[in-house]
C-alpha cells in the first residue's frame, strides 16, 4: 500500500479565517483613530476661536493706550463675524461697577474717565466657542 505524503497549503477555511482575523484587528486598530481625527478637527476649531478672541482683546488694549480712545470706550477696527465684547467698569477695588458698551467709533461719546475696565470676547467659530477675560487699567 502506497501512501502520498500530504501537500502543504491551506485550505479555503483556513483563508477565510485569516481574513477573518485581519479583518478584526483592523477595526479594533482603526476605530480609535477615526474618533482622533475628530478630536484634532475640534481642538483646531478651538485654537482657532481662541485666537480670534485674543486678536481682538489685544487690538481693543492697543487702541485704549491713548487715553481718549479709554475714556471714549472705543474700538478702530470692526469685531469679526461671531465675535461679541462686553465692558465692565471697575472700581478701584476691582469690583464691577457697571456693564458699558463698546462704541464703534471714537469720537461724540461723552468720556468715561473709569479707573479700570473688564474685556469680556466672546466668539464662536463653526460652533466652537472661546471666551477671554481682560482687566485694563486706565492709562
Amino acid at each position: 500500500m502506497r501512501t502520498e505524503p500530504p501537500t502543504a497549503g491551506l485550505t479555503i477555511v483556513e483563508v477565510l479565517v485569516g481574513v477573518f482575523l485581519l479583518s478584526v484587528i483592523a477595526v479594533v486598530v482603526l476605530s480609535p483613530l477615526t474618533s482622533f481625527f475628530g478630536l484634532t478637527r475640534k481642538s483646531s476649531q478651538q485654537v482657532s476661536a481662541t485666537q480670534q478672541a485674543q486678536q481682538v482683546v489685544e487690538a481693543i488694549r492697543g487702541d485704549w493706550l491713548n487715553v481718549g480712545n479709554y475714556d471714549q470706550r472705543c474700538a478702530t477696527e470692526p469685531l469679526p463675524a461671531g465675535t461679541t465684547v462686553t465692558l465692565h467698569n471697575l472700581d478701584l477695588s476691582g469690583a464691577e461697577a457697571a456693564a458699558v458698551t463698546l462704541n464703534p467709533t471714537c469720537t461724540g461719546h461723552p468720556p468715561d474717565p473709569s479707573p479700570a475696565r473688564r474685556i469680556s470676547v466672546q466668539v464662536s467659530v463653526n460652533g466652537t466657542a472661546s471666551i477671554l477675560n481682560v482687566d485694563v487699567a486706565r492709562p
